[in-house]
């Protein structure tokens, strides 16, 4: 996944990446760990299945807790954007501006889609 590194909150303030201090690649990495498990298909054996369901436990917390993190990083994306955009923003039709943040916050997008559906695989499985 490409990180765009331009509105977010923990950049340098040119929209030049701080990688170190960036908060996304442990989170996709974790995220992709998560998928990666969802993936698998249990077998029949009893001691496989209750191991998965305490598995699965644990990623539903941890997924719930990174979701809102993810959403509140999109919240901050989104405002930066604003900030970044007003004037141009403010003059154009509002389904415009929403496509416009919207193109501008793909990575924040991207990362609250995928969580909020692993989150409901788990409150399923």
């Amino acid at each position: 996944m490409e990180i765009n590194c331009k509105y977010c909150p923990k950049n340098d303030g040119t929209g030049n990446c701080l990688i170190n201090g960036c908060p996304l690649p442990p989170v996709i990495k974790e995220i992709e760990e998560m998928q990666s498990f969802l993936e698998i298909t249990a077998s029949d054996n009893p001691k496989e299945l209750i191991d998965r369901l305490t598995d699965i436990n644990v990623y539903l917390a941890r997924s719930g807790k990174l979701l809102a993190d993810a959403k509140a990083y999109q919240d901050q994306v989104t405002a930066n954007v604003y900030a970044s955009h007003m004037e141009f923003i403010s003059r154009v039709p509002a389904t415009v501006a929403m496509k416009f943040v919207a193109a501008q916050s793909v990575t924040a997008n991207q990362i609250v889609t995928w969580l909020d559906r692993i989150n409901r695989t788990l409150v399923h499985a």
